[in-house]
């Protein structure tokens, strides 16, 4: 089984390249993002894109479970 990551802003310039890299790499990405519609793109790249936002823990917490 792959490690897996947890990148918040995914949808931006660093995140989006992180992301990138990461699947390159072998990793199994988590992306955290505002609008799930408008990071299908991280989908079809494989990524799984989880809907949250930093100021909220319990969503926060949840999307980090079980990531490396």
């Amino acid at each position: 089984m792959s490690p897996r990551a947890f990148v918040t802003g995914a949808t931006g310039m660093l995140g989006s390249y992180l992301v990138q890299q990461l699947l390159e790499g072998g990793w199994s990405v988590r992306a955290m993002v505002r609008d799930r519609r408008a990071a299908q793109w991280l989908a079809d790249m494989g990524a799984e894109p989880v809907t949250g936002a930093l100021a909220d823990r319990a969503t926060l917490a949840a999307a980090a479970h079980s990531c490396t």
